[in-house]
């Protein structure tokens, strides 16, 4: 069916949020202004679902789809029908405009969160001691000399004949390794953008941040 126009019936009978929570895209029929914050579906599910069955025990009818209410309102008398929708028009704003103050309120919430995490990272990178700058320059250089000391000893177990326990060793070395280089890989990471927010003073983005932006900046 055609749920712009029973947005707009709906609308001419002084029952614009029934109308807007039935058509998703009839916004800008029902004189929505620019911004107005979105509905989880869930809600809006629960709401159409009020509507429905409030319109119907209004209206005299077994109503369960948007179609049955449209077929309702049209065996109804207009200034009938507009006066059984206004208290159900009037509960469900009610419900709406209480939906919307609580996704406000978390975003605040949200918002002030970011807000001091940010003050603390700048306060932790204006202020850290001597060992939080050095100990990942020290961890990298004890790695550096730590290969050739491996590389030696493999060289030796070769010469030596000692193939096979060096085969042996080879799983565990290899986590050993992939976990000595793996923490010094996040420690550079992370210490880069440290210091890029130390300069900046804004965070750096994580992965699902930075794929938000990428996002948001092709649109």
């Amino acid at each position: 069916m055609d749920l712009q126009r029973l947005a707009r019936k709906l609308i001419d009978l002084g029952a614009p949020t029934i109308g807007r929570l039935l058509a998703d895209n009839a916004a800008a029929i029902a004189g929505d202004v620019a911004g107005m914050i979105p509905l989880p579906i869930p809600f809006k599910e629960t709401a159409i679902r009020y509507a429905l069955q409030r319109a119907g025990a209004a209206l005299g009818a077994d109503i369960a789809s948007p179609a049955e209410l449209e077929a309702a309102l049209d065996a109804t008398p207009p200034a009938e029908a507009a006066a059984k929708l206004a208290p159900i028009e009037a509960g469900l704003a009610a419900m709406v405009e209480v939906e919307r103050e609580r996704i406000r309120a978390e975003a605040e919430v949200a918002r002030v969160q970011v807000a001091e995490v940010n003050a603390s990272i700048r306060a932790e990178a204006a202020t850290r001691d001597g060992w939080w700058g050095t100990w990942r320059t020290i961890l990298a250089y004890e790695l550096a000399l730590e290969c050739p000391a491996w590389a030696a000893l493999m060289m030796w177990a070769i010469v030596a004949g000692r193939i096979a326990d060096l085969v042996a060793a080879a799983s565990l070395l290899s986590v050993w390794w992939g976990a000595r280089f793996g923490i010094l890989g996040v420690h550079v990471w992370t210490g880069s953008h440290e210091r890029q927010t130390a300069i900046t003073g804004q965070p750096i983005p994580g992965v699902v941040g930075a794929l938000a932006g990428a996002i948001k900046a092709r649109r």
